[in-house]
């Protein structure tokens, strides 16, 4: 009869928590895919989908809190993470920058080009008349 291989379960568990795969896992242990399937129900009572999107939302819950935890401590990157994943923040956009009367703005460019051309249109007329 063959010896079970002694596995560290807190080992696993921390491995699941960070997003590691199951294979990863499994080839860590020096075992097969199944095996641990197998080890996780006779340890757990439950299939190895159900134990690991468990954990791995204990480990993003765990990222979460340190990175409202720093926020709170003044960590600016977190600061300002969180308040656009989690308060709707957001830079602002280039159109609410604009001026409240850039429409009209633009249009008096846009006629000072075209008399700028007529102008130049004239001095060339006049320039091949006198030649």
């Amino acid at each position: 009869m063959a010896v079970k291989k002694e596995i560290n379960w807190d080992l696993v568990e921390l491995y699941v928590k960070s997003g590691s795969t199951q294979l990863k896992i499994a080839q860590s242990l020096f075992i097969d895919e199944d095996t641990l399937r197998s080890r996780v129900k006779e340890k757990y009572g439950m299939d190895y989908s159900a134990f690991s999107a468990a954990l791995r939302n204990e480990g993003e819950l765990m990222i979460e809190a340190k990175q409202h935890e720093k926020a709170m401590k003044g960590f600016w990157p977190a600061l300002q993470w969180l308040g656009k994943i989690r308060c709707g923040q957001k830079e602002p956009e280039l159109v609410q920058n604009l001026a409240a009367n850039q429409t009209q703005i633009d249009k008096d460019h846009i006629i000072m080009q075209l008399q700028n051309e007529i102008e130049e249109l004239k001095a060339n007329a006049d320039k091949s008349k006198t030649e």
